[in-house]
């Protein structure tokens, strides 16, 4: 029994050298002799950090500028020659502003990695960020004047028959609205009736000093063409005086920038051999 059970450890040994011989094989015909097979557990082992180069380049180009990636993307195809194929994808996901350029992805005929890339991905300027934070919100009288001040450089101030407002002058309306209300009133309804009333009061007596409308004019993102955003205020009646703000037709903007974003990529690769597509493509 004792001798049984040996011949069936050596058989399984050998069968195991047997298989390890096989895979060392095969791996040194498939990879040039850049990976091996281990005994433990037939694990594969990639030896490719001790060679002197690398089998092939790849890596990931990352950058916020459309310049820059074009010029690298367009320099990176010139004589590029490991795949013998004509063109290289660039695939643009207009609603992320971002864009992505593979160089060894290949084709049907002749797949590749996928994994030397460069990726563009747009960032926001300072400007942008704040006129979004505003959007659909509401704000004190100080907290409006503070940041039309702070963003003076960017606003014109509008009435609502488009007068166009000295900045000053807007800023100083707003600090000056006040909502009186009635001191004999009672009731509630006499109560809201009379803080209807003020408010109509002060609306018809600030009605050519409070601004409208802002016009606020910025770079939306780096490197698309400066834009001018309409924001539309309204006074919000209350215990204390409040005003919102909107930007008006945001989405319609924000297609606009997105195709902004297309056409520049793929008027800057014009006379490339990069295909630009609207889309994303995984490629695991």
């Amino acid at each position: 029994m004792e001798s049984v059970m040996q011949d069936n450890s050596a058989l399984h040994e050998y069968t195991k050298i047997v298989q390890v011989e096989a895979i060392q094989t095969f791996l040194q015909q498939q990879t040039e002799g850049s990976t091996i097979a281990l005994p433990e557990g037939v694990r594969v082992a990639d030896l490719e950090q001790y060679l002197e180069n690398r089998r092939r380049y790849r890596g990931t180009m990352s950058t916020n500028l459309i310049s820059e990636f074009v010029e690298y993307v367009k320099g990176t195809v010139d004589g590029y020659n490991e795949f013998p194929v004509e063109n290289f994808p660039c695939f643009i996901n207009p609603q992320a502003m971002r864009a992505i350029a593979f160089f060894n992805l290949g084709d049907v005929d002749n797949p590749g990695h996928g994994d030397h890339q460069a990726k563009l991905s747009l960032l926001k300027t300072e400007a942008f960020q704040e006129l979004l934070k505003i959007n659909g919100d509401r704000f004190d009288q100080r907290q409006m004047a503070e940041w039309l001040e702070d963003w003076v450089d960017h606003i014109e101030a509008i009435t609502e028959d488009g007068t166009i407002l000295p900045l000053n002058t807007a800023v100083a309306s707003i600090r000056r609205i006040t909502i009186g209300t009635n001191a004999e009133a009672t009731s509630e309804e006499q109560t809201f009736s009379s803080r209807r009333s003020a408010m109509a009061e002060v609306e018809a007596k600030h009605k050519d000093q409070l601004p409208a409308f802002l016009k606020f004019t910025c770079e939306p993102y780096q490197g698309l063409q400066e834009r001018t955003f309409t924001v539309r205020l309204s006074l919000i009646t209350g215990e204390k005086p409040q005003i919102s703000a909107r930007i008006v037709r945001l989405e319609t903007a924000q297609e606009e920038m997105a195709k902004e974003l297309e056409e520049k990529l793929r008027s800057g690769f014009e006379d490339s051999e990069v295909r630009t597509f609207v889309g994303e493509f995984d490629h695991r």
